[in-house]
């Protein structure tokens, strides 16, 4: 089974119109390749957009290059991060799963954060990024039990720095640690940091 890891995307993230331009192309090219590669889903760990109310124009581009994927039955996992997410609760995320593109993986029940099960069996669950380090709370209070016991191949999602693979640049950024994670998954698929580790 495979599957495409995306994260950071920033679609919108630029002044200048030859950037914001290049970070959707650099979008479309990621979803055809995830494609061509015919993965069994998309995951986007954080920060599609620089903000949680995109320009309208790039909405409409972005649920675009999205629906290439429904139109093929791919799909796509979402988490806020530290850009697009709204202590408000509202941001362009929730519009777009309404539309039927994407399926948000932080979702709660009872208080405790439950799974998402793609068509290929794999069970979906994560944790959205803060600004300013808040998730660090997130991580404190996380009932975590339930989500260790759950059979099956597993992915946790999440938006974070974590504190033993951050840059050196990033030192004095307070991290959390992989340890707070929930353990027994499969896969934890990351994103916050703009860095390619080689571990």
């Amino acid at each position: 089974m495979k599957f495409a890891h995306l994260a950071d995307c920033h679609v919108g993230g630029w002044r200048e119109e030859e950037l914001r331009e290049l970070s959707i192309e650099s979008f479309r090219k990621a979803i055809d390749i995830a494609i061509d590669e015919n993965v069994g889903f998309v995951l986007i760990c954080g920060d599609l957009f620089n903000t949680s109310l995109p320009q309208i124009e790039l909405v409409k581009e972005t649920a675009s290059i999205l629906n290439k994927l429904k139109e093929r039955d791919i799909g796509i996992y979402v988490i806020p991060g530290s850009h697009d997410y709204s202590p408000s609760g509202k941001t362009m995320l929730d519009v777009l799963e309404k539309a039927g593109l994407m399926h948000n993986a932080m979702r709660f029940e009872d208080d405790k954060l439950i799974f998402t099960e793609d068509k290929t069996g794999v069970k979906i669950t994560g944790l959205y990024g803060r600004r300013g380090g808040l998730d660090r709370l997130d991580y404190a209070s996380l009932k975590k039990e339930h989500l260790e016991k759950e059979k099956g191949f597993k992915v946790f999602m999440f938006h974070t720095t974590l504190e033993e693979f951050k840059p050196k640049e990033f030192e004095k950024v307070e991290g959390e640690s992989y340890t707070s994670m929930p353990k027994g998954f499969n896969y934890y698929a990351g994103g916050h940091v703009h860095y390619l580790f080689d571990i």
